[in-house]
């Protein structure tokens, strides 16, 4: 029922790319600065089990097309305006919203208030049961044993439809439109310096071009293929003192660009920096980015090789993006400018940084570990092996990671930039057909869950910090393990952290480099 199409992009598309490490050129004295700590937050759907907003109605799934009698969904086209809001009924048909479906009990159950615009009726199933309490006002109690809730627009005037739906919990009935995000979550990423946007803004095969087709806060849900809206990333940001990093669909325009740009200088607080990227991962040609690079680059002549063509025409869009950025925020100062390369083939990252230099502050890469062991021509033979033999094995790919990231780094080096991770961690999970062999995906799971994987984290960061590695961003916050992979520090809103290994490394971390 839900789209998990990013998620096995991530998990097909990198392993798919290369499994081979490149073996390293040089490296590059240990760098004693502590370097910026930084957390991918997850994608924002309605079964992400990270409880995010205090409006619960914000992660709704797009509203469902039902009739009374038809199958699930097959209740016709539905009227809705350009925010996502329900304009007119047909005879016998409803509209149908669902929220934290298949996370089981990991949300806040207890009284909450609904709260709407406009005239018509609406009505609450499964998890949720409400009745009235006042003109657009219901009085809903909430019982996450239940199930997932169920919201449904039963009737709606079409001179005044219902919009603006809010889902609160009673207490919040007066905050949350100053304090839109859950207290918990706040705390989890309270010490995290950089908080990258790339799964929250839809980056992986976006559509958007024109800024008047962005996501914004008032529309029906945030949790659509648009994504988030950037203002909310902006609050985020602020309220959490972390500096944001923002990735710019790989199609946008300049006008896109240029008032992205401007919301961020606005409303951003003045003392944060802001790491711009082109896309994401527009070496993946798994991806639309990467496809859409590729035929830039050719049709500009950028190349006789279609990848070398694909490579240079995403260097020479971040450019143009990063000297838009630079004339709206008046200069480069508060703005760090990414590239991007595939971490394990350091031919990709000189590619990029040797193609229309000048205007760049780092290369980014994904040193993962772990990868090799999703493929399918191995599964079998992996998934006799114990915790760990598999963890052990994990720890040699850490160190033979070094090798390529100080090359990297030396490289980074002689051109004057930075190295950075835009994602990191570990990669544990099948592809090819590998995801469906039950036997691996619970042996990668109980590896994920083993008290060790703390220490290979440890290691990673340490290794990191001895090439002499900037900007580390961790894949990703909080997300349940599947056969798409085990990518969350940690599986639920409301677990321990000191049941999660991942995210106890982090903390361990960051208060040795205070």
């Amino acid at each position: 029922m839900r789209c998990l199409s990013f998620v096995r992009a991530r998990a097909i598309g990198i392993l798919c790319a290369a499994v081979a490490i490149a073996s390293a050129g040089s490296s590059t004295a240990a760098d004693p600065a502590p370097f910026p700590l930084g957390m991918n937050l997850a994608g924002v759907a309605d079964w992400s089990s990270e409880i995010i907003f205090v409006d619960a109605f914000k992660v709704s799934r797009p509203w469902i097309s039902q009739k009374e009698g038809a199958q699930f969904g097959m209740g016709g086209d539905l009227a809705t305006n350009e925010r996502g809001w329900v304009t007119k009924l047909n005879d016998q048909q409803f509209a149908e919203a669902l929220i934290h479906m298949d996370i089981g009990n990991h949300f806040p159950g207890g009284k909450y208030v609904c709260l709407f615009e406009g005239e018509g009726e609406i009505e609450f199933s499964n998890a949720a049961q409400g009745r009235p309490s006042g003109k657009g006002k219901y009085e809903v109690t909430v019982d996450p044993g239940r199930g997932f809730i169920a919201l449904r627009v039963r009737k709606t005037n079409p001179k005044n439809p219902i919009k603006n739906i809010r889902l609160v919990k009673a207490e919040s009935e007066r905050a949350y439109q100053t304090a839109p995000f859950h207290k918990e979550f706040l705390d989890r990423y309270r010490g995290f310096q950089v908080i990258r946007f790339m799964d929250w803004l839809r980056t992986n095969n976006s559509k958007l071009e024109k800024w008047a087709d962005r996501p914004k806060p008032d529309d029906a849900t945030q949790a659509g293929e648009k994504g988030v809206a950037l203002e909310y990333c902006i609050k985020l940001a602020n309220a959490l003192n972390a500096d944001p990093w923002l990735c710019l669909p790989h199609k946008a325009d300049d006008d896109y660009v240029r008032q992205f740009a401007a919301l961020v200088k606005k409303e951003l607080n003045p003392k944060l920096k802001i790491y711009v990227e082109y896309s994401n991962e527009t070496w993946n040609t798994i991806f639309d980015q990467a496809r859409y690079c590729k035929d830039k680059g050719m049709a500009l002549g950028l190349s006789n090789n279609e990848y070398e063509a694909q490579l240079r025409y995403s260097a020479q869009r971040s450019q143009e993006i990063f000297k838009i950025f630079e004339k709206e925020f008046g200069g480069k100062d508060r703005l760090v400018r990414v590239l991007a390369a595939h971490g394990a083939n350091p031919w990709t990252g000189t590619t990029v940084m040797d193609w229309k230099t000048g205007t760049a502050d780092a290369i980014a890469i994904a040193p993962y570990f772990g990868n090799a062991y999703g493929d399918p021509k191995t599964a079998d033979k992996t998934a006799d092996m114990s915790v760990e033999e598999l963890l052990d094995g994990c720890k040699k790919m850490i160190d033979e990671n070094k090798k390529t990231n100080a090359t990297y780094a030396a490289e980074a080096k002689k051109r004057g930039l930075k190295l950075m991770a835009y994602e990191s961690g570990q990669h544990l999970v099948g592809y090819g057909g590998a995801e469906n062999n039950e036997k691996l995906m619970k042996l990668f799971h109980d590896a994920n869950r083993h008290a060790k994987m703390k220490e290979l984290y440890l290691d990673d960061l340490k290794n990191w910090q001895e090439v002499g590695g900037s900007t580390f961003c961790v894949f990703s916050s909080v997300g349940k393990y599947t056969k798409w992979g085990s990518w969350g520090v940690m599986e639920w809103s409301d677990q321990k952290e000191e049941t999660a290994p991942k995210m106890m490394a982090l903390r361990d971390w960051m208060k040795q480099k205070k």
